[in-house]
């Protein structure tokens, strides 16, 4: 999935004995073909799309980092049915990894990315990979957060993909619907849809280079851009805890990734659960603050006032969320 889009995500060489092991445990078909035989076949069907779904992911969260592309994609979102289109640059040197978006209609706009380092591995990575192992806490794993139904093989710019639904298992997230690469592993199609089933937004390659020309990728193109540079704790090994703020709710599965200051006054905290991301902003305020909620396709914006020691806050949780889940982060937030 491009860096760019929000969304916002293993065993391979496991999966032959661990099916080998569930074929050699079933049990002898009954003559009369008795329900218990379809249990176990339906079982063993369950196990292997286990084992799939969880190929795909691993493909998902480790591949594409470390390739050299160029693709042309659409979006749209419900706001505005107006199909918008992007090119994405992707490119590694020296070990990290740069990014371009740029825009193809109305004004030449394009953005520039720095990432991370190769093998640096992101909390949000490791959690889409199933390390949660790693943390030593009793964590939700994505298949307690998410059903995961393979759909089928599907064709996307000309590649051959993976349809992958997630159908979360609350009503704190939304459903989300994946076409991975089989190759390597990139989102060339992604639909958001919320809890009533109506689409939020979309993207879908049209065309993918997986050979582009490295000098090419590196000359800015539009008038207008924009240097960002991602900064993400490198593999870690333990869950951390944000500074001189405490959310006393988050949804199942989220955890702490990241808080920095932006604009030198407000507070920004980080949570992910692997496929989907939030951010809360917290900034001191005088005078009405005002409440409410603002969408642009999948992306919410919840903005709520909070008082703590005698002074008042504005705080405003973004991300793919629901109403629901955001308002209940914004109205559980109290100082350390």
């Amino acid at each position: 999935m491009p860096t760019f889009l929000p969304l916002i995500s293993r065993c391979n060489k496991a999966s032959g004995l661990l099916l080998i092991t569930l074929l050699c445990s079933l049990p002898a078909f009954a003559q009369d073909g008795s329900s218990a035989s379809s249990s176990s076949l339906a079982q063993t069907d369950t196990a292997i799309a286990t084992l799939d779904v969880a190929s795909l992911l691993q493909k998902m969260a480790t591949v594409p980092q470390t390739l050299n592309y160029q693709g042309s994609f659409t979006y749209q979102h419900k706001d505005n049915p107006a199909l918008q289109s992007f090119r994405v640059l992707h490119w590694v040197e020296d070990g990290v990894e740069y990014e371009r978006l740029q825009h193809l209609n109305g004004p030449a706009r394009e953005f520039v990315r720095e990432g991370k380092a190769l093998g640096c591995d992101t909390l949000g990575t490791r959690l889409l990979q199933g390390k949660i192992n790693l943390f030593g806490a009793n964590l939700a794993r994505l298949d307690q957060l998410y059903k995961f139904e393979i759909r089928g093989p599907e064709r996307v710019a000309g590649r051959e993909a993976t349809a992958l639904l997630a159908l979360p298992l609350d009503q704190f997230r939304y459903s989300a619907l994946l076409s991975i690469d089989n190759e390597t592993g990139l989102v060339l199609k992604s639909w958001l849809v919320d809890e009533s089933a109506r689409p939020l937004e979309r993207y879908q390659f049209i065309d993918l280079d997986l050979s582009p020309d490295m000098a090419s990728l590196k000359q800015p193109v539009a008038k207008v851009h924009r240097d960002t540079k991602v900064v993400a704790e490198c593999n870690p090994e333990t869950l951390k805890q944000p500074q001189h703020w405490q959310l006393g709710w988050v949804p199942p599965g989220f955890v702490f990734v990241d808080q920095r200051q932006v604009r030198q006054k407000i507070d920004m905290l980080m949570y992910t659960d692997g496929l989907t991301t939030f951010s809360v902003f917290i900034e001191q305020a005088e005078g009405v603050i005002p409440e409410g909620v603002a969408q642009r396709g999948a992306t919410l914006a919840v903005m709520d006032g909070l008082n703590y020691q005698g002074k008042s806050y504005r705080v405003t949780v973004v991300g793919e969320i629901p109403v629901v889940t955001a308002q209940k982060i914004a109205q559980n937030i109290g100082g350390i």
